[in-house]
């Protein structure tokens, strides 16, 4: 049996965060690792045709 988890990415809706505000993003942190560029293009890709018809989740309420 594997260690992985399933996981996934949803691209129907989207957070709409300031990031001078944020408490998701502590300068200093370690970074954790990084997705390639072609995993990064599917997935703006995915979220650019989903856009139009997505939901905004504002974090500053």
């Amino acid at each position: 049996m594997s260690d992985l988890k399933r996981c996934w990415i949803v691209v129907d809706e989207y957070n709409y965060d300031i990031a001078e505000r944020s408490w998701y993003i502590e300068p200093g942190n370690d970074i954790l690792g990084r997705f390639s560029k072609a995993f990064v293009m599917k997935i703006a890709t995915a979220f650019a045709k989903a856009r139009l018809s997505g939901r905004r989740v504002d974090r500053l309420d």
